[in-house]
């Protein structure tokens, strides 16, 4: 089951946000969060992280009513996820709206702006093929492979390197790896490599630390 986290200042719309994940997901593979923005982007993004979430999905004006909330709220879903990506490399995140061309233009990446119609039964009238849910399905899959696959390789690297002197080839691929991983733990306190070549900061147990600790986010 995928752990997901809708973010809106509006109650109806959280509803109609669960209502459509209950009708669409005929697998059962969701399990819907909801959260109204905080008043601090700072403090709404560790509360995303405390999570541990699977994706987030955030209307894109956060502060446009006050039916729910009495406090304004200093960011928009745009914000949310770039501050979000700054600290987890490639994260599921998508933006709903109904003004995609405002968010699509704050946006780093036009393909997260989803049309927040469909929410109402708009999405049956496209001509698309692959559902938002489909999309928001196949983007966590994606993630957790790629992540998966990179904690594979990096532990053969380790041990082979254990046992002998790994070739230049694979101390580059070790020192991507490595980095893939860490900027998907936390970003925002990555080791440059070549930071990492000229100290020799990362031992081999500090790795083997790094990829537990994503073995333990992806479950």
């Amino acid at each position: 089951m995928y752990k997901i986290l809708f973010v809106d200042e509006q109650q109806e719309d959280i509803d109609s946000f669960k209502d459509y994940i209950e009708d669409k997901d005929l697998e059962g593979i969701f399990e819907v969060h909801d959260k109204y923005p905080l008043e601090s982007l700072e403090s709404m993004i560790e509360e995303v992280m405390s999570m541990h979430v699977d994706a987030v999905i955030t209307d894109f004006r956060l502060n446009e009513y006050k039916e729910n909330i009495d406090y304004n709220v200093p960011y928009d879903g745009a914000q949310l996820v770039e501050g979000i990506l700054a600290e987890r490399e490639d994260f599921p995140c998508f933006v709903l709206t109904s003004f995609d061309d405002e968010a699509v233009g704050k946006s780093e990446d036009v393909n997260i702006v989803y049309i927040k119609g469909i929410l109402h039964g708009t999405e049956k009238d496209t001509k698309a093929k692959a559902t938002f849910l489909d999309r928001l399905k196949n983007q966590i899959i994606h993630y957790k492979s790629k992540l998966e696959r990179a904690e594979q390789r990096l532990v053969e690297l380790l041990e082979k390197s254990k046992a002998q002197e790994l070739d230049a080839l694979e101390e580059e691929e070790l020192l991507r790896l490595d980095s893939l991983i860490e900027k998907s733990l936390d970003k925002k306190f990555v080791v440059p490599d070549a930071v990492k070549r000229t100290t020799e900061s990362k031992s081999l147990s500090e790795l083997l630390k790094a990829v537990d600790e994503l073995k333990k986010k992806l479950e």
